[in-house]
């Protein structure tokens, strides 16, 4: 190992300054009690900022539509989770060893992906998909001066914006919004996304701090919701008069924004699970309902997991049982790639599991380890078409002053590469989303040819028109056609609809219909027209947008 020189660790990152960890933990579960409740958008509602109304409209927002047939699914791993001890670097195996003698696995505990890494035995279930081609790794993951709160950290990876006064959206959130721009005016009876389990995480929250997606804060919530209509018991509610009231109007609230549990009730109920998924893994328990709902046809496009449990400061081999997580992790993904594999549903479900940071290098006093930087991140499914690591492997010998790894990958290029190449979202409009261009990773065995994203059926098409643009988000169509009822329909790419130039009769000749996109987002989105006069059909793509 280096001899680097290391810096002190910033308050509350590991335990020799105990009230400020204490602080920061608590500071991470301020929001509890509304994950408790499981409320959508619960940020908003508690600070006033929107009336009770808008609760009810806001989570009913516009999916993407029958052609966003590709789903993602993120798996949380709460805590911080020790790459090192997942990955083991069997190219610097002495250095490892020398700075965790007591959690560092031995060889005897490992199994080989390849000749440099190696993940423990408890995490065996993984390895039919790393031989199988349905697994890679991204390594080093991270951002420059990584944030080691769990709190501020946990914000940034999930908005995507290592700004902390600028993180209060999420990514997801952003694509879906700039694909469905009208998506509050036009909702639609199937949650954009669904999350399980966890804190209330801002990957879904708006530009208005509008949770997208349904929320259900455990399983047992869920599996109430699916076998009965209704999340929660508005009956046995506390003893407390103002107390009791005020927790049955939350519930009632709650009961009724899930209410588009119909079309997830519909799902569950038109699929079954076809894989084992063991008992007491509270992951695989939350993914065994992601794949009923997948495979019973919700068009939902989003879904997130958590599992607890990654803070791993004390006894990390034992009390902190850092192998019994990876086992769960394991196992758990595993049924899942099976029972979606089953249900001929694999090839369209990109799985990946993320964390707020990494952990230190070196093991600390309690046999455990500290909070650190750069991770490694999971990507499960058979669209990845092979298995193999990618980015910079993490180097021992060049720690950053405070003992830290480097980051090789910056977190927002791997988003970048999932949302232009999963998502099939144009490039232009990535970066919109990101708010800046970062690099695309190299292939990661996933792409945009195999799936077609939006398929429209065309007449055989003898309408002659064009598509103009007139600069600063003016659009006309120019059409020659003979008289008679016209009409002119505008989707995005994933088949929303945003806009109707053209609905009525029009005369004989030549017609130029104006229209504008200026409302739009984003500059340049890929869009779909279809134009329809007397029994013909045409249709075209465009870049659209405010410009």
């Amino acid at each position: 190992m280096s001899s680097n020189k290391k810096q002190p660790n910033r308050p509350g990152t590991d335990l020799s300054d105990r009230s400020a960890h204490r602080a920061d933990h608590q500071t991470w579960s301020r929001r509890g009690f509304m994950k408790m409740l499981g409320l959508a958008g619960a940020s908003s509602v508690a600070s006033g900022m929107l009336p009770v109304a808008s609760l009810f409209a806001a989570p009913l927002t516009a999916a993407l539509g029958e052609g966003g047939e590709r789903k993602l699914v993120l798996i949380r791993l709460k805590g911080g989770n020790d790459g090192l001890n997942t990955f083991v670097p069997l190219y610097q195996y002495g250095d490892y060893a020398a700075v965790r003698p007591t959690l560092g696995h031995s060889t005897n505990d490992l199994l080989n992906l390849n000749e440099n890494f190696a993940v423990p035995t408890a995490m065996q279930s993984v390895q039919p998909l790393w031989t199988g081609g349905k697994m890679r790794v991204v390594n080093s993951v991270g951002y420059p001066d990584h944030n080691l709160s769990h709190f501020t950290s946990s914000d940034i990876m999930a908005s995507g914006s290592a700004d902390t006064a600028d993180n209060s959206d999420g990514w997801l959130a952003r694509y879906f919004v700039s694909q469905n721009p009208d998506y509050i005016q036009n909702p639609c009876p199937f949650p954009p996304a669904v999350k399980i389990g966890g804190p209330t995480s801002v990957v879904f929250n708006d530009s208005n701090s509008i949770d997208i997606s349904a929320n259900y804060s455990n399983v047992e919530q869920l599996t109430t919701l699916l076998e009965t209509g209704s999340a929660f018991d508005n009956v046995n509610a506390p003893d407390d008069c103002y107390h009791g009231e005020q927790v049955v109007f939350l519930r009632t609230v709650a009961n009724a924004a899930s209410l588009y549990g119909t079309a997830v009730f519909d799902a569950y109920n038109s699929s079954e699970t076809q894989a084992d998924y063991g008992t007491g893994n509270n992951l695989a328990e939350q993914l065994k309902l992601v794949a009923r709902l997948i495979k019973g046809g919700l068009e939902t496009q989003f879904y997130l997991v958590t599992l607890d449990g990654f803070d791993t400061h004390v006894s990390q081999n034992g009390g902190g049982n850092h192998l019994g997580l990876l086992e769960q992790v394991s196992t758990a993904v595993a049924a899942f790639n099976e029972d979606l594999a089953a249900g001929d549903r694999e090839q369209y479900v990109l799985s990946m599991t993320y964390s707020e940071f990494g952990r230190r290098v070196e093991e600390n006093g309690f046999s455990g380890t500290d909070h650190g930087t750069a991770m490694p991140v999971m990507l499960f499914g058979s669209a990845l078409a092979g298995s193999d690591f990618h980015g910079t492997a993490p180097d021992l010998n060049a720690l950053d002053e405070t003992g830290n790894l480097q980051f090789g990958t910056d977190f927002r290029s791997l988003y970048a590469t999932v949302l232009q190449d999963w998502l099939c979202l144009d490039a232009a409009a990535v970066d919109e989303v990101l708010g800046e261009s970062y690099p695309r990773l190299d292939d990661l065995g996933f792409s945009c040819n195999t799936v077609p994203v939006f398929d429209i059926p065309v007449a055989p098409v003898r309408l002659q028109h064009r598509m103009v643009s007139r600069g600063g988000g003016q659009y006309k169509i120019i059409l020659d056609l003979p008289g008679g009822h016209l009409k002119i329909e505008l989707f995005t790419i994933g088949g929303m609809r945003i806009g109707t130039p053209a609905d009525g009769h029009f005369l004989g000749g030549r017609q130029e219909i104006d229209f504008s996109l200026s409302h739009l987002p984003v500059a340049r989105i890929p869009l779909v027209y279809t134009v329809q006069h007397k029994g013909q059909r045409a249709s075209g793509k465009f870049f659209g947008g405010r410009e």
